[in-house]
């Protein structure tokens, strides 16, 4: 007899596969056996003209759909048979929503048929969410086996807004069990693998979107960030990921087991095929002034060109001091560095050393703020239907020395001993204007030690979570890929502690063949739109026009 752990299990199995058989036509037999890399079987299963719309930069594809060179029902169709094969390779879609996608992209089909107009700025635009979104009339677990048949009866406000401004929701992805892992694992769907090397992970916690953005089997996703969320797998997956500063995009509708915690906020936030895209779903997601309906928001207006004309000052952080970057990342920061001591045209570009603050520090406030309740809604949780904690679920709760269950004062304590620590951070910052009166504008830093991890190995956060502690708004963008005959081990290497040792021994260039290597670029609160102009002078140097 079926335990009723297996049984939810079964449930949630049988709603993501019942989405995908009504995915047409269907799709031919998969490659047996298949590669590592499976960036390009689509080519193989996939018709032409669906290969080259999921392959087209997506405001180019709004642009076509506007042209009416396509319809918005051509362009899911071809999103949906896309993002099927992406689960059958990856395994990273909790449901695929083709009624819904296609019923939408009808109703939009026949505004521009009748008015020759488009609805709004992303009209057609096929978008996806994390599993933890709340979308309507649909189950949301946010993988805890538990909340299987959790049903909702209204859309999360960010996809309400999309759907407003023309987007197509058609799909939702995997995420890690408590939502709290840099890859993604859970006891309901198992893992998600990395397209361009299924030896590695997806990132976490929004691992789903980065391998359907890694796979271009989606358009623009949307995740959330508390601790690198959104800029991990868009890392690991060679794509661009945003965490913005808290509370600046609409968060009401999210479903999970820390609502009501802001000693730590997280935040939604875009994965993306291009900068662009990204900055699109910002600019215009801000535009619709949330906070009228969403009053814990901020009202800050998103700013077209806010860096002071033609000077441009980047803080450049080569280690944090605790674990350092293996050879793909150094290498890539040399590569990003080098190319902007050539200059852009109309930008003085100044490039000054950032060096880390007490980010081992940092990483023992984060920890203990994240669980104030030592872990207990969580373990309760899952023990409710006898679900065992994941390793990495351990790994964060049982086995890390800071988490511990907090009283009200002791609380108050930490968020005393964080906000001292913002502080310290500002006056670091301010530091590098004292002579010039121009402080840093961003910095540029490592997304984490290496590129997308061995599968059960991402045990090291603080390049992403030490921005979230500090609340900087914080975005990745991929420079090269892994190169067997420069990324080799450095064989006269001396780590620096344990930590060190255990990523510097995991690591060979063989190992992560063919894997993305991003770089992220950090600014000061409510500075989101300076990040990304930032972004758009880097990629500029590196020779993309973005």
């Amino acid at each position: 007899m079926a335990s009723m752990l297996d049984t939810l299990v079964a449930k949630a199995i049988k709603i993501r596969d019942d989405s995908i058989a009504k995915v047409e036509p269907s799709l031919g037999k998969l490659p047996d056996p298949l590669p590592l890399n499976v960036t390009g079987i689509p080519a193989e299963l996939l018709t032409k003209e669906e290969c080259e719309i999921t392959q087209t930069e997506p405001l180019d594809l709004i642009g076509k759909i506007a042209l009416g060179e396509l319809t918005a029902v051509e362009v899911a169709k071809a999103y949906l048979r896309r993002a099927a094969l992406a689960q059958k390779l990856l395994n990273c879609v909790t449901e695929l929503l083709p009624e819904r996608a296609l019923g939408r992209a009808a109703e939009l089909d026949e505004y521009y048929r009748k008015t020759g107009k488009t609805i709004g700025p992303f009209h057609g635009l096929p978008i996806s969410s994390k599993e933890h979104f709340s979308v309507k009339n649909r189950y949301v677990n946010a993988s805890f086996v538990a909340w299987t048949e959790k049903f909702v009866t209204e859309d999360a406000h960010v996809i309400e807004i999309m759907e407003s401004l023309g987007g197509v929701l058609f799909a939702r992805s995997t995420q890690p069990q408590t939502i709290m892992h840099v890859e993604t694992e859970t006891v309901i769907y198992g893992t998600t693998t990395n397209p361009y090397n299924r030896n590695l992970s997806s990132g976490g916690s929004t691992g789903g979107e980065g391998a359907l953005l890694g796979f271009n089997a989606t358009a623009l996703g949307m995740g959330t960030d508390i601790g690198g969320s959104a800029r991990w797998p868009a890392a690991s997956n060679g794509r661009y990921g945003m965490r913005p500063t808290a509370n600046r995009i609409p968060m009401r509708g999210l479903i999970g087991p820390a609502a009501g915690a802001e000693s730590i906020s997280g935040a939604i936030g875009p994965l993306a095929q291009s900068r662009r895209t990204m900055e699109h779903f910002m600019k215009h997601v801000i535009g619709t002034k949330p906070w009228i309906t969403e009053p814990g928001l901020l009202a800050v207006p998103w700013r077209e060109a806010p860096l002071t004309p033609g000077k441009l000052k980047i803080g450049v952080l080569m280690t944090d001091d605790v674990v350092n970057p293996l050879p793909p990342v150094k290498r890539a920061l040399n590569i990003v560095v080098e190319a902007l001591k050539k200059g852009v045209p109309g930008w003085e570009i100044e490039l000054v050393p950032f060096k880390a603050q007490k980010h081992d520090y940092a990483w023992e406030l984060t920890s203990q703020l994240y669980y104030p309740d030592g872990g207990e809604k969580v373990l309760n949780l899952l023990a409710s239907v006898g679900e065992e904690p994941l390793p990495l679920t351990k790994w964060i709760l049982s086995e890390n020395p800071y988490v511990k269950k907090q009283d009200i004062h002791s609380l108050w304590e930490l968020n005393v001993k964080r906000d001292a620590y913002r502080t310290m951070y500002s006056d670091y910052w301010n530091e590098s204007g004292k002579e010039d009166g121009h402080p840093i504008d961003v910095v540029l830093c490592p997304v984490a030690p290496g590129v997308a991890c061995l599968h059960g190995t991402a045990k090291y956060w603080s390049y992403t979570s030490q921005w979230n502690l500090l609340d900087y708004p914080a975005a990745t963008f991929p420079v090269t890929v892994v190169d067997q005959d420069l990324d080799k081990v450095e064989p006269d290497y001396e780590p620096m502690n344990e930590q060190d040792r255990f990523f510097y021994d995991l690591y060979s260039p063989e190992k992560f063949t063919d894997a993305p290597v991003n770089l992220q670029v950090v600014a000061r609160r409510f500075n989101d739109d300076v990040v990304l102009q930032a972004m758009k002078i880097i990629e500029n140097a590196l020779g993309r026009e973005s």
